[in-house]
């Protein structure tokens, strides 16, 4: 995600290099609609690739097409302050932006960024901080997208506010600046143009001659992180297509794609968007010719078409001159002809049927058919034995208690004792529907229509028996189900429930320990996809990892099945 954030312009620079010196960046709080955003500003958390380079611009209210100077070099100074030297273009709008800085009108500077990794942290009693997860700059766009919506990253008060709370505050942990713009509202008024590190140094006697700066940048090198080629393919393909999605009115269908299947880097990505936003014409869908609707029918593709072909464009000098026109405006000559947008609008539309609409055929994709989506059958995963070909009752003999064993004495008699037998009575229970189906729907159907319904009914009845074999009352005509079984060991949260937590989980397992049920290998949960979520964003404990884990066993060492057949209909 592209982000810029704007900085007050303090005084002015003077110079005799002709060149300018701004403050671009700071570790001043933010305020945006998600929250508080605060840059880190130290070696190991700004990219200086693109700044550094001296070729990326400086622009007017991050307007790529006003490009009004460039960025010469750029530093990060001992007050955690990222500035930088610019020089303004020559043209007439360069020097009069120049103008209006050097006369202290224009007074603010804005800076556009790429956010690669990002941490949300809290203030802990003692005032050290508290991270509480990390995320990469696509994992936090998705989430602030998911929350908020598409104005997740504007500038203004936190929309947590509206509820009283205090917003969430974000410390961007890597991040790459890539222009610096001249803009008219602040909102950092920490730096800005003329600032520099520590106390502003005496003036030099005007007979002096400047002495020529040379700036040396540290660069500290983060400890590598290994990943597999798998990830690392897997975090670049991820990478280009959430950039090609964010920036997709600058680039074509197939851009991002192409990236993917030609094995081109992020970095790469990025430099070719920027190419592409900086590039003249690229949104196309203000060009107009203003042909009056009787030239829209006048013009005629098809004496385009044959003109071009055969090289005469005397019967066709209208499309002709309709070409020119065109070409003027986008600044380059075609290959053929150009066609003009008007010529797209003609009113002859497929939504409307005495037009279009009764020329274009529907195709009817049986071997396309999708089915509803369903709960998922997870008892028989989980270790729940079927029997099958019953007929009648069926019986099952269980031991409810042990016999009673004493210590006595050399000479003590023994004390009579006998285990206490039940048994546990299976009775059939009835689950039916049914579906009217016409002769005529048996004979026009273009799919197996039979097959469909047997199958519906089949899948209906496997949902439904599952999920009374979790939620079934006992009272007839339901069978009874484990949440309504009698003598199991519960763990309770609440009331109505709770936020799940470690404790929650370890507990579970300690209630059938407790019984002497001790878990194996064949033990597990079952949840639902609420209850998963909320695992895979609930920490073991403070600066641990999250309680869902990953791999086969991912709940506290055992598995875990998951569907909707388990409810979540508590508070």
């Amino acid at each position: 995600m592209q982000f810029t954030r704007t900085l007050q312009i303090e005084q002015r620079a003077a110079r005799t290099d002709g060149l300018l010196e701004i403050a671009i960046s700071s570790e001043a709080p933010y305020e945006r609609w998600f929250g508080i955003e605060i840059l880190r500003h130290d070696a190991e958390s700004i990219d200086m690739s693109r700044l550094g380079d001296g070729r990326h611009p400086l622009l007017l209210d991050h307007d790529p097409k006003q490009q009004i100077g460039v960025i010469k070099s750029a530093r990060l100074d001992d007050d955690k302050v990222l500035r930088g030297l610019v020089k303004f273009s020559r043209g007439e709008l360069g020097k009069e932006i120049k103008q209006d800085v050097e006369d202290e009108i224009r007074s603010q500077v804005s800076v556009g960024y790429f956010v690669e990794k990002i941490e949300e942290v809290k203030r802990s009693d003692d005032g050290s901080e508290i991270v509480v997860r990390a995320m990469s700059g696509n994992e936090f766009e998705r989430e602030m997208r998911d929350l908020h919506g598409d104005s997740w990253c504007r500038s203004g008060l936190a929309a947590s506010r509206a509820k009283g709370d205090e917003p969430p505050v974000f410390v961007v942990t890597r991040f790459q600046p890539f222009e610096a713009s001249i803009v008219s509202i602040a909102a950092d008024p920490s730096v800005g143009v003329g600032r520099s590190a520590g106390v502003e140094p005496e003036p030099a006697p005007q007979q002096a001659a400047p002495q020529p700066q040379i700036i040396i940048l540290e660069q500290r090198k983060m400890e590598p992180v290994i990943k597999t080629p798998a990830e690392l393919e897997i975090e670049r393909r991820d990478g280009i297509q959430a950039l090609a999605t964010q920036y997709q009115k600058y680039l074509g269908v197939n851009d991002g794609p192409d990236a993917v299947r030609m094995g081109r880097s992020v970095e790469a990505f990025k430099d070719f968007i920027i190419e592409k936003i900086q590039t003249k014409h690229t949104d196309t869908s203000a060009l107009n010719l203003g042909l009056t609707p009787k030239e829209v029918k006048r013009y005629s593709l098809g004496r385009a078409l044959a003109a071009s072909i055969l090289g005469d464009w005397r019967e066709a000098g209208f499309e002709r001159e309709c070409s020119e026109g065109m070409a003027k405006m986008m600044g380059r000559s075609p290959e053929g002809f150009y066609l003009p947008p008007e010529a797209f609008s003609r009113d002859f539309n497929v939504g409307t049927a005495t037009e279009a609409g009764n020329l274009v055929a529907t195709d009817l994709r049986g071997d396309l058919f999708v089915d509803v989506l369903r709960n998922n059958l997870v008892m028989g995963q989980l270790g729940a034995r079927i029997l099958t070909g019953l007929t009648g009752n069926v019986d099952l003999p269980r031991k409810s208690t042990a016999s009673t064993i004493g210590s006595v004495t050399e000479i003590g008699s023994a004390s009579e004792t006998a285990p206490a037998t039940a048994k546990v009575t299976l009775s059939p229970k009835r689950t039916s529907a049914y579906v009217e189906v016409s002769k005529q729907a048996i004979l026009q159907s273009a799919i197996a229509l039979e097959q469909m319904i047997r199958d519906d009914l089949i899948m209906s009845s496997a949902v439904n028996l599952e999920h009374q074999t979790i939620n079934g009352t006992g009272t007839a005509p339901q069978m009874t189900g484990i949440r309504y079984t009698a003598n199991i060991g519960t763990v309770v949260g609440g009331t109505a429930g709770a936020a799940p937590t470690w404790a929650h989980v370890v507990d579970l397992e300690s209630a059938c320990a407790n019984a002497n049920a001790e878990p194996d290998r064949l033990a597990g949960y079952l949840l639902n996809t609420k209850t998963r979520g909320k695992l895979k964003q609930t920490q073991l404990g403070t600066n641990l990892p999250f309680i869902w884990q990953n791999g086969g066993q991912p709940l506290n060492g055992y598995r875990a099945a998951i569907s909707n057949n388990m409810p979540s209909n508590l508070t």
